[in-house]
């Protein structure tokens, strides 16, 4: 298999191993991706010497520990998840609405963090690590809203949109509308369009650089949701305006004074 195919085909490897399904064979991955047995084999094999995978007994395979080691490292550079944790708590506990921290990865959404709700009737809302397609949720409106149009042709309109209830947006036309709106508004709405009776608002998270990385979202029974949409529109676009303040704050440069440099200390 040659380099670039081997590349390309390392992503729906791993997209396989799921918490649902943590382990899988070589004929298994096959035919799952479409390949011969050698070509999976060898791409398993690839993934264990690069401790992306380990090899079990009886030639199973499962997520390795690189993976932890990454996750590490991305926790070393600037950690949206970490500025985000104090925000999406107080917005949680002072409404006591379930919130979500969500990113955008290869186009569809990933949920990095969660806050549950205190309310007696409350939404359960999506598991951490879940993936969910873009165009049914209020986070992945605020992350496909700065896509290119090309780019979601390409990667979201170019098959049928999966409607997951009556509400469900699934006419590219009226999905582009709806991104345009994002961009006007600064927010994105999702009533009931992944969960019946659920309705989100959710409001883009921006770097120091002013791209947009994250979005968070407010998840609330529409009973509850419909009479205070506009207050909950207005906390869930201040939280994300100060989680993008924290971001911007935690990359700024370290100001080194005298009595922090060494050579300063050496010297004296």
């Amino acid at each position: 298999m040659a380099p670039l195919q081997t590349v390309q085909r390392i992503g729906p490897v791993l997209d396989l191993f799921t918490v649902p399904r943590p382990e899988w064979g070589a004929s298994e991955v096959a035919a799952a991706i479409g390949v011969p047995r050698s070509s999976a084999y060898a791409l398993l094999t690839s993934l264990v010497e690069t401790g992306l995978l380990q090899c079990r007994n009886r030639g199973r395979y499962r997520i390795g520990w690189r993976v932890v080691e990454l996750n590490q490292t991305l926790k070393g550079t600037v950690d949206v998840r970490s500025c985000a944790a104090p925000i999406i708590q107080d917005l949680a506990h002072k409404y006591g609405e379930t919130t979500h921290l969500a990113v955008m990865e290869r186009y569809r959404v990933l949920y990095v963090d969660k806050v549950l709700g205190n309310h007696i009737i409350n939404v359960a809302g999506a598991r951490i690590g879940a993936h969910l397609e873009p165009h049914c949720s209020a986070v992945g409106k605020v992350l496909l809203a700065q896509c290119d149009p090309g780019e979601i042709e390409r990667n979201i309109t170019d098959k049928p949109l999966r409607r997951l209830t009556p509400s469900t947006i699934i006419n590219p036309a009226s999905l582009a509308q709806e991104l345009r709106s994002v961009l006007r508004s600064g927010c994105a709405f999702d009533a009931g369009e992944a969960v019946p009776e659920v309705h989100c608002v959710a409001a883009p998270i921006r770097d120091e650089m002013g791209v947009v990385v994250a979005a968070v979202s407010m998840s609330v029974p529409a009973s509850r949701f419909v009479p205070a949409q506009a207050e909950f529109k207005s906390a869930v676009i201040a939280a994300g305006a100060e989680i993008s303040r924290a971001i911007a704050n935690s990359a700024d440069p370290v100001v080194q004074t005298e009595r922090d440099d060494p050579t300063v200390a050496a010297a004296s």
